[in-house]
């Protein structure tokens, strides 16, 4: 049975990728040390969904651009806090980016694409173009 090597690496990737996840949630590092968000990426026939945790980041920091075969996911937190005792300021600001692609596993329509963004957790639905399969017949 041939496999296709594409789509061998981005199963392996997905893997590596929950392998991390689980590996910071055993540790309790914050998500807000790390650079890449778990994502988890469903092919239901009818559209792909794509679920990203982004605890922290407002809904006008996050950018999504998508073609017929890729979704890429940016986004922004700025945290700036002043403190101010008498003659003393205390300022702090940390600064955090990321930015995400995914090759999709069929061709969708990013015209009919939706996201939304709530408790912290991104949710994209991406409806499949119709592909319909056409018997061949050998002579």
């Amino acid at each position: 049975m041939w496999r296709d090597p594409m789509e061998e690496l981005r199963n392996i990737e997905r893997r590596m990728n929950r392998l991390f996840a689980e590996l910071l949630r055993e540790r309790s590092i914050p998500l807000s040390e790390v650079r890449e968000p778990p994502a988890d990426l469903v092919d239901t026939g009818k559209e792909i969904k794509v679920s990203v945790e982004l605890p922290g980041v407002k809904r006008e920091d996050i950018k999504i651009s998508a073609t017929e075969r890729e979704l890429e996911i940016a986004a922004e937190v700025r945290h700036e806090q002043e403190k101010r005792e008498g003659n003393y300021v205390k300022r702090e600001r940390s600064y955090r980016s990321f930015r995400r692609s995914f090759v999709l596993p069929a061709e969708v329509d990013p015209g009919k694409a939706r996201a939304t963004y709530r408790n912290g957790v991104l949710e994209i639905t991406l409806p499949r173009l119709r592909q319909e399969r056409k018997s061949i017949k050998v002579e």
